[in-house]
């Protein structure tokens, strides 16, 4: 009896040593890496054709071509590369369409000069305000056999209200500059190599190790375009935000709205009329009380990051349900949750902002509010 107790404890064990070598080998050693790309200032053969045809055409007085393509500072020629998630794989798609400028709109919001405090940041083309909430529920999570009733029932979190000047100023990164599976980094380093205002972490966008989970566009590159289970949520160039029902996204619908992020994770939170959803697109452990990060749409120009601590006494996190009550709360027209738990993180500068219950945990990604006006400033000076 003692024998057959014996080999099956080793059976199980080895199972388990079996189970996490494949975690291991598939997860966290660094694998199928493509160094993130920036929108090139290249222009294709078409592109140089449409843009001979328009200087033809304005010297001739016949014809106005629509094939060339806005870079957003006057030049055209921008092109987005396509990749499918293996190295030296892709094609190259031309981008379609403009962007907005709301500087004008928005002006109440900027300053003449960079204003940076504790919770606050403006500049010329950037404004962002953070504000904390704390609150007693009086709600008790008795989810998963009642594993998140020691954190009690307060919750705590951090609202940024961002307006920008112009889609530039939010921008995404890989972990280690590096899309792929099992790269990671601290966002607070992420944070300093950006020289971000304002971080937050992402949607661990390798989930899965790439297989049919979604379409990943970074800063306007398209590195991923597979079905999905989960919604998607993108951000156009012309500062709109779209989401997407799970399944296929059509590549070309994405280049003609100009796609700049998008993020696979989900749910989305609010109904088409900026109502919080009761029922969600998601598996029962995501709709459970947790730390959260979520980003919300106000309309072009204008935008939240919601960052929820939470598996701690001064915050036991959010149910999906009350987050996007928050949302609804705040007016927006949309809103998208991100990962969360031990991946969740907020960054002014540098320095972690948000009170998550470990020290800072290593993510794949974040999305970055960056401070245009002094990027270009500090080339001028180089």
């Amino acid at each position: 009896m003692v024998k057959k107790l014996l080999w099956g404890m080793a059976d199980l064990t080895a199972a388990a040593l079996i189970l996490f070598l494949i975690w291991y080998v598939n997860y966290q050693i660094p694998q199928k890496g493509v160094s993130a790309k920036v929108m090139e200032q290249t222009r294709s053969i078409e592109q140089e054709r449409a843009l001979q045809e328009l200087t033809e055409g304005s010297t001739s007085g016949q014809g106005q071509s629509t094939g060339a393509v806005q870079d957003g500072t006057g030049g055209t020629g921008m092109q987005s590369a396509v990749q499918d998630g293996t190295a030296g794989a892709g094609m190259q798609s031309t981008v379609t369409g403009g962007e907005s400028d709301w500087h004008e709109k928005f002006k109440d919001k900027f300053s003449d000069t960079v204003i940076s405090t504790v919770d606050s940041y403006k500049s010329p083309d950037l404004s962002i305000q953070l504000s904390y909430y704390q609150y007693d529920s009086g709600i008790l999570d008795h989810t998963s056999s009642g594993k998140h009733e020691k954190y009690g029932t307060r919750i705590a979190y951090t609202i940024a209200d961002i307006y920008v000047g112009n889609i530039d100023c939010i921008q995404t990164a890989f972990a280690q500059d590096t899309y792929g599976t099992g790269y990671t980094e601290k966002l607070t380093d992420m944070s300093a190599r950006m020289r971000s205002v304002l971080a937050v972490n992402g949607d661990s966008y390798s989930n899965n190790k790439h297989q049919d989970n979604g379409t990943i566009i970074r800063n306007g590159v398209i590195y991923r375009n597979k079905a999905s289970d989960a919604e998607t949520c993108v951000l156009n160039r012309d500062g709109t935000m779209d989401i997407y029902a799970p399944g296929n996204i059509d590549r070309q619908e994405l280049i003609q709205r100009n796609a700049w992020q998008s993020w696979v994770f989900g749910p989305s939170l609010l109904d088409g009329n900026g109502k919080a959803k009761k029922d969600f697109i998601t598996w029962n452990y995501i709709t459970q009380s947790h730390p959260r990060t979520a980003i919300g749409y106000y309309e072009p120009g204008h935008y939240c990051l919601l960052l929820v601590d939470g598996r701690q006494d001064s915050s036991r996190g959010m149910f999906l349900t009350e987050m996007a009550a928050v949302f609804e709360k705040l007016g927006c027209q949309a809103a998208y949750n991100l990962d969360g738990g031990h991946c969740s993180f907020m960054t002014k500068g540098t320095e972690v902002v948000s009170h998550p219950y470990k020290p800072e945990h290593e993510i794949e990604d974040g999305i970055f509010i960056m401070d245009t006006s002094v990027q270009i400033e500090n080339q001028k000076q180089i």
